[in-house]
């Protein structure tokens, strides 16, 4: 569509992802095209919109990452001028806000359209500029495999299949109720019928005869009758009518005897991207490297050995199919400090023994996290129920944002900074093995499981070891929210739990900047890592955590939040942004923080020293 619309770069790799409805000034309601129509779909991908994140790709088998294009006047002399992000109109049936008269509009098309007016219509002697634009009704179907259609009217009012152009729709709303009752849909054949009992939940509109179509107006697909599950009616701005399937990294040098003007050279997006274009038989060009080391002024020969160990994923792990895994090559790398200065990570680890002993007593570590470069990619979308982390992409729920031979995905980096908390192993074991503690972690986890298999998701395991480091990092990003001055969505966290695995187990959380200029930030987080003021940081957290605003009712809970997945946590104590938390605000207990009325024993935390000692 060639008029434009604003939309940040970010919104297109969740809210606003491929496949979700968009509502713009004007009453405007587009969806998200998918990739093979966005511009240079099947080109080369220019230098500047390129993302290199090898760990990801592998993962995800894409061959690169590109972000969505911004918008550039050709009058400025800027690269890729007039690049624009593609839309569709959807729903489809529209109507005129000042007679009623519905309109069944394509799908393609940037021009909007007038009331052209129905029989009886009142618009239908107006000059045409007088003529209201028409609105998109607000409502849709779809199916648990994520299929979307538009809302079947006709059927509705005709009480079941028809056909043909002779019908004529008037969409009438809010005259006797402001209620499903008070909208009526008539036709030109005199039937009528209101919306009342279109949300009958899944199988409302089998008494129509109507079943899903497979319909994918993100990928100009019209319904075709090939999925026939059963249509759920939604409104078009519900939260349940899209929910995109994402994936992260923490993006990871390369490791091994690389000297830092090389590596600088390997983690820069533009260089790489000349250095690893062209492949011969997946051998990097010697005249490539030979060029680049001759500008850089490094040897030609090291450049040539570490990019190709680059492309062979000799500097990183082996794919990791599974989260678990996946993020354990993070741990283990800001563990050992891999990175350093000129590169994309980089970490100033401080040993447990340089804090206060409170913080000994359940720190393994600290690590600082100067400088990250976060990468989120956008790998498909559901519908009616949220995908999982831990559920494959090609799960068939999961629908895919283009046709097959694009061989890349959406992506954005988010460059910040961070503190890494490492926990005792001797002294989260010592507190799992108390019967209460398992008890109490048990109830969460059958709750939060229950909903799992409602969704048809496999049951996950759900330990007291990762609700205690979930609930510790909420705690602490509102905690660091009052004492850095960050807002409350501009922290986010990361966990990092598992038990012994090839390497050990896992027990960390990483509080980072969720969203930072193209240098990072500012230093404020990090700073608050620092030995004498993290010890008080932590203290201030436990001390406002153990007394509630809607105690004793919140401490007592069997069951709170989203999906009942939460024991003692709400709004007042424990829960962030929920584009802050990985768990969707779930699995929260802060009575496994600080015990409760009836079980204090069970709190994992020491004698913090607090401000006013």
């Amino acid at each position: 569509m060639s008029a434009q619309r604003p939309l940040r770069r970010a919104q297109l790799i969740s809210t606003y992802g491929v496949g979700a409805m968009v509502d713009f000034p004007h009453d405007e309601s587009l969806m998200t095209a998918g990739l093979d129509a966005w511009p240079l779909a099947n080109a080369p991908c220019p230098p500047d919109l390129r993302v290199v994140e090898e760990r990801l790709q592998r993962r995800l088998a894409v061959d690169h990452f590109r972000r969505p294009p911004d918008w550039r006047d050709a009058d400025r002399g800027v690269s890729n001028p007039g690049l624009s992000v593609p839309f569709v109109r959807f729903p489809r049936w529209h109507y005129c806000p000042r007679c009623g008269a519905m309109k069944h509009i394509p799908l393609f098309g940037a021009a909007r359209y007038r009331c052209l007016g129905g029989p009886d219509s009142r618009c239908r002697n107006l000059p045409d500029r007088r003529r209201p634009f028409l609105i998109p009704v607000r409502f849709v179907a779809a199916c648990e495999d994520g299929h979307i259609q538009d809302f079947p009217f006709l059927e509705w009012v005709h009480g079941g299949p028809m056909s043909g152009n002779d019908h004529h729709l008037t969409f009438r709303a809010g005259r006797r109720s402001a209620s499903l009752a008070g909208i009526w849909i008539r036709c030109s054949c005199g039937k009528r019928r209101s919306m009342q009992g279109a949300f009958g939940g899944l199988g409302g509109l089998e008494s129509v005869g109507v079943r899903c179509g497979a319909g994918r107006p993100w990928l100009g697909e019209d319904p075709s009758g090939s999925c026939q599950r059963s249509l759920r009616v939604l409104q078009r701005g519900a939260s349940n009518v899209h929910f995109p399937v994402t994936f992260s990294s923490i993006y990871l040098p390369l490791a091994g005897d690389v000297d830092e003007p090389i590596r600088a050279i390997l983690d820069d997006p533009i260089l790489w991207n000349q250095l690893s274009d062209g492949l011969e038989d997946g051998r990097i060009m010697p005249v490539r490297a030979q060029l680049i080391a001759s500008w850089r002024r490094v040897d030609p020969q090291h450049l040539l050995e570490a990019a190709q160990r680059k492309v062979d994923g000799a500097g990183v792990a082996a794919t990791a199919m599974s989260e678990v895994e996946y993020r354990r090559q993070e741990y283990l790398a800001i563990k050992s400090g891999l990175g350093g200065r000129g590169t994309e990570l980089v970490v100033d680890w401080r040993d447990a023994g340089e804090y206060a002993i409170e913080a000994q007593s359940v720190l393994a570590g600290v690590g600082l996290i100067r400088k990250l470069r976060e990468t989120r990619v956008l790998a498909g979308f559901t519908r009616l129920l949220p995908g999982s982390p831990d559920q494959p992409v090609t799960a068939n729920r999961i629908q895919p944002i283009s046709r097959p031979g694009i061989a890349w995905l959406p992506a954005i980096t988010v460059n910040g900074e961070g503190i890494f908390l490492e926990f005792r192993t001797d002294a989260l074991e010592h507190w799992v093995a108390k019967e209460p503690v398992k008890k109490r972690a048990a109830q969460l986890a059958r709750a939060y499981n229950r909903t799992r298999v409602d969704r048809g998701l496999q049951e996950t395991e759900v330990t007291a070891r990762l609700i205690v480091l979930h609930t510790f990092a909420h705690l602490l990003i509102r905690q660091l929210s009052f004492d850095c001055g960050y807002g409350g969505a501009a922290l986010r966290e990361r966990i990092y739990e598992s038990e012994a695995g090839p390497d050990g187990s896992m027990q960390g959380i990483l509080i980072y900047t969720a969203s930072g200029d193209s240098e990072g930030t500012m230093g404020g987080l990090v700073r608050q890592g620092e030995a004498g003021r993290l010890e008080n940081t932590i203290a201030e957290a436990i001390r406002n955590s153990a007394w509630c605003s809607s105690d004793p009712v919140c401490i007592e809970s069997d069951g709170q939040g989203t999906d009942s997945a939460n024991l003692a946590a709400c709004h007042c104590c424990a829960l962030v942004s929920e584009t802050s938390c990985e768990f969707g605000n779930r699995l929260l207990d802060r009575g496994l923080v600080v015990g409760t009325l009836g079980e204090p024993s069970i709190a994992f935390r020491p004698s913090w020293p607090s401000r006013d000692e």
